[in-house]
C-alpha cells in the first residue's frame, strides 16, 4: 500500500502528468475545431454532415488524427512513468526507494499505474471529443442532425464491429474508444518496463511509436498481416476482433516477459 501511496504522489508532483493530460484534451479539441471549421467552410454545418458518432475523432475518416494517435499520442503518455526509473537512477535517489519501498512492488505498482492513468486520460479525452461533438451535430446513423435518413446502413463485418455500429453508434464509439485506450495504456506499460533495459530517456520516450512500426514491418515479413497494432489504434480499418483481442494479448504478454526480466534482475542500471 505505501507503495501506491507513494507512487501517486509522486505522480502529483511530476509536470509531465499535467502536461501529458492537456496535451490529450486540447487535440481532441483542436479535432472539434477543425470539424466546425471544415462545416462552416463547406456551408453545411446543419444541413449535409454526419453526426458526432462519424465525426468522432477514432473514425473521422475527413479530418484524419490517425497518425497522431499511432505516433504522438504514445510519446505523450510515455512523458508520464516510462522515464521514471531513469531518473530515480540519475537523480541518485534508488538507494533511497530500497530502504523505504519494497522496490520489486514499486516496480509493479508503477506498471498497473502507466496502463490505468493512460487509459483513463486517453479514454476520458475522447470521451470530450465525442460529446462536444454529440452537442453540435447530434447523434444516430443518420446524414443530418435535423434528419431521420438512414445512413451508411450497409453493415460489411470485414470492419471492425461494424455491426455495433449499424446496430448502435453510440455504443460502438465508446467500446472503440475502450479499445483504442486500452492499447495506448498497455504501450505505456511497455515504455516503462523496456526503460530499465535503455538508458537514453529520448529513446525511452519513442519506442512505443518505434515499436508499432517494426512489428507492422515483422509481420508482413511472416506473412501475418492481419495481425497489426497500428490497425488496433485505427478502428476505421479492416480487421476483425479476434486479431484485436490475439494483438492485445501480445502485448501484454511481452509487458508481463519485460517485467518478469526486471524482477528477476539483481543489478540496476545506472
Amino acid at each position: 500500500m505505501k507503495e501506491l501511496i507513494f507512487n501517486i504522489k509522486y505522480l502529483f508532483c511530476k509536470r509531465e502528468f499535467y502536461i501529458a493530460t492537456f496535451i490529450i484534451l486540447f487535440l481532441n479539441l483542436v479535432h472539434v475545431f477543425l470539424c466546425i471549421n471544415e462545416s462552416i467552410r463547406a456551408n453545411y454545418l446543419f444541413e449535409e454532415l454526419y453526426s458526432a458518432e462519424y465525426q468522432f475523432v477514432l473514425y473521422n475518416n475527413f479530418i484524419n488524427f490517425d497518425k497522431l494517435v499511432i505516433i504522438v499520442f504514445p510519446v505523450i503518455f510515455s512523458m508520464i512513468f516510462s522515464d521514471s526509473s531513469w531518473m530515480d537512477n540519475n537523480c541518485k535517489i534508488t538507494n533511497m526507494l530500497f530502504f523505504r519501498l519494497n522496490y520489486n512492488k514499486n516496480i509493479i505498482i508503477r506498471a498497473i499505474l502507466s496502463v490505468f492513468l493512460t487509459f483513463f486520460i486517453s479514454f476520458f479525452g475522447f470521451l470530450f471529443n465525442y460529446i462536444v461533438l454529440r452537442i453540435i451535430y447530434g447523434t444516430g446513423n443518420s446524414l443530418t442532425y435535423w434528419q431521420s435518413t438512414a445512413f451508411s446502413l450497409f453493415c460489411d463485418t470485414e470492419w471492425f464491429l461494424d455491426i455495433v455500429r449499424h446496430h448502435n453508434p453510440t455504443l460502438f464509439v465508446l467500446i472503440i474508444n475502450l479499445c483504442v485506450s486500452l492499447v495506448l495504456g498497455l504501450l505505456s506499460c511497455f515504455s516503462y518496463l523496456i526503460s530499465f533495459f535503455i538508458k537514453n530517456r529520448i529513446v525511452i520516450y519513442f519506442i512505443s511509436p518505434v515499436f508499432l512500426i517494426l512489428s507492422e514491418l515483422i509481420f508482413s515479413k511472416l506473412g501475418i498481416k492481419f495481425l497489426s497494432f497500428i490497425k488496433c489504434l485505427r478502428p476505421f480499418s479492416k480487421y476483425n476482433v479476434e486479431n484485436f483481442v490475439i494483438c492485445l494479448l501480445i502485448l501484454l504478454f511481452l509487458n508481463l516477459i519485460l517485467l518478469y526480466l526486471r524482477l528477476i534482475k539483481k543489478d540496476l542500471i545506472i
